[in-house]
């Protein structure tokens, strides 16, 4: 479920790396990210249910993981997690859940309490 829409991305969080053409498809992806890493607590608790902190959150978390989708989208579906060539060394982040994500995706999820194991 995308969280975000292409006015939030441009003006609240001033996102401009994603085109317009993609941008729609990019959040559509982030949100069904971040729905993993939160072991779909979002969509059972319902987002509009959710305190204006853990919406604000999710809404940044979801923009980052978007451009991170966009920036690395060839390579995240590579069956490895880092490849090294001589003194080149590529890591593509944490893989939570099977989902490869930037550490930041995770820090602001952290805060929300919907990212714990056991609730």
């Amino acid at each position: 479920m995308a969280y975000v829409d292409s006015d939030y991305y441009k003006n609240t969080y001033k996102g401009t790396l994603i085109p317009d053409d993609e941008l729609d498809n990019k959040l559509e992806l982030a949100g069904d990210n971040v729905d993993t890493l939160t072991y779909n607590r979002i969509t059972g608790t319902g987002f509009n249910n959710l305190t204006p902190f853990q919406q604000d959150k999710i809404k940044k978390a979801v923009c980052i993981q978007a451009e991170f989708n966009y920036q690395y989208g060839n390579y995240l579906d590579l069956p490895v997690d880092s490849y090294s060539a001589g003194s080149v060394n590529v890591s593509f982040g944490n893989n939570t859940n099977g989902i490869k994500t930037p550490n930041s995706v995770v820090h602001y999820l952290q805060q929300t309490g919907l990212t714990c194991r056991i609730l």
